[in-house]
């Protein structure tokens, strides 16, 4: 408490220098202030007050871009590498852009459409990573009393639904795989395709979780890999979920794959880069790059000093490398497991054994994506709807009744 009759000023005769004490009621503590003169110390003293009043104005009514920083900050621990990366991208492209300098309290349901009608443009996927993102922002101010009641609890994503995924056609993994063979692509293919396997956990495999000698053989899903600044690869235990750790049987040609990559390999990883080590992103885009080379496009190039372009077509050779087109299809590693799991369903496989050899962490996801696939016709069910009610199939697919 100041004293009574205090002095505005003290004065130190060894800095030459007035000084005035003032309380940050921010963190409770006295803040100095010095002046060469009373008018300047004054002048000092409103200035460092008026900044100590905005700096609690903000504490209690923080800014968009500030609130989200402080959120990031408090939530990101613990989650996955992608899923940070999903939260940054939706603050720093999407919703700062638009309302990052606007006061917390003052932001309506308005202002969220205006974050999400400039993203319109985007997959319906890609604007629920920005509609997540926005309500647990705004729903952890609303329960901190920063807000008294969220602007988001009626946001959805828009946006068209992504294009359904086409598995390869039989005949499409043989060109393929013959295409692909003795490339690392290839094996990176082949565990995509005949295990189902997602890219992080292809190349964060190891030959300890490789028991060929097994009766049946199989691979013990343990380990993913991601990429830390978007290259460096980081190997851990940390799956997408616990359904991801799973035991899984390994078909014919995977074994002959893999028990001659096996007699070769040096290395810890069943698909390492160059050097032995888990690979980056750049060295698995490299590798991928063999299905590119392979495949039906256009190419330019100088030829007797002039510019050439030719459309590649199947059967045709590059050049100096012996490399024939042999693909007129697109291929990713999704796509491959995407193949898997269809050939499951495809096969009669039971929805339960479906989702466990997918690594999905519930039933209803595998039913959401692959319901579309099972045998719905009349003369499909009619063996289910029968043995329900009694009857006999007649010869034309209907039930007789006894």
């Amino acid at each position: 408490m100041p004293r009574k009759n205090a002095p505005e000023f003290s004065y130190s005769e060894k800095t030459r220098l007035y000084r005035k004490r003032i309380k940050d009621e921010n963190s409770g503590r006295w803040v100095d202030v010095y002046g060469k003169t009373k008018p300047e110390l004054r002048e000092k003293v409103k200035a460092r007050q008026l900044q100590l009043s905005r700096t609690r104005q903000t504490a209690e009514d923080p800014l968009i871009y500030q609130y989200a920083a402080r959120w990031y900050a408090l939530n990101a621990e613990g989650l996955s590498a992608k899923r940070k990366e999903d939260y940054r991208n939706a603050i720093n492209n999407h919703i700062c852009p638009i309302i990052g300098p606007r006061p917390l309290r003052s932001i309506t349901p308005d202002d969220i459409q205006a974050v999400m009608a400039a993203a319109a443009h985007l997959s319906k996927s890609s604007q629920q990573k920005i509609v997540t993102t926005l309500k647990r922002i705004f729903a952890a101010a609303e329960n901190n009393d920063l807000i008294a009641r969220s602007p988001c609890r009626d946001l959805k994503a828009a946006g068209k639904a992504s294009a359904e995924k086409i598995p390869l056609t039989a005949e499409q993994q043989r060109r393929l795989m013959d295409a692909l063979s003795g490339t690392k692509a290839g094996l990176i293919a082949a565990l995509a395709l005949y295990a189902g396997l997602r890219r992080e956990e292809i190349l964060a495999l190891q030959w300890d979780c490789v028991f060929l000698d097994a009766v049946p053989p199989y691979i013990s899903v343990r380990r993913a890999l991601r990429w830390e600044g978007k290259n460096k690869p980081i190997v851990d235990d940390a799956l997408k979920s616990r359904a991801a750790k799973r035991d899984i049987p390994i078909p014919e040609p995977l074994v002959e794959l893999l028990e001659k990559e096996k007699t070769k390999s040096k290395n810890l990883y069943v698909v390492p880069d160059q050097k032995g080590r888990p690979m980056s992103a750049t060295s698995f885009r490299r590798a991928w790059d063999a299905i590119r080379v392979r495949s039906v496009r256009e190419i330019q190039g100088m030829e007797n000093g002039k510019p050439y372009r030719k459309m590649l077509q199947l059967g045709d050779r590059i050049r100096n490398h012996g490399v024939e087109i042999s693909l007129d299809f697109k291929v990713t590693p999704h796509q491959l497991r995407h193949t898997y799991i269809t050939e499951l369903v495809m096969s009669g496989a039971d929805i339960k054994t479906v989702q466990y050899l997918a690594g999905h962490a519930t039933a209803n996801l595998t039913l959401n994506v692959y319901t579309h696939l099972m045998a719905n016709r009349p003369s499909d069910t009619v063996k289910a709807v029968s043995a329900a009610f009694g009857g006999k199939q007649r010869g034309n697919g209907q039930a007789q009744r006894t």
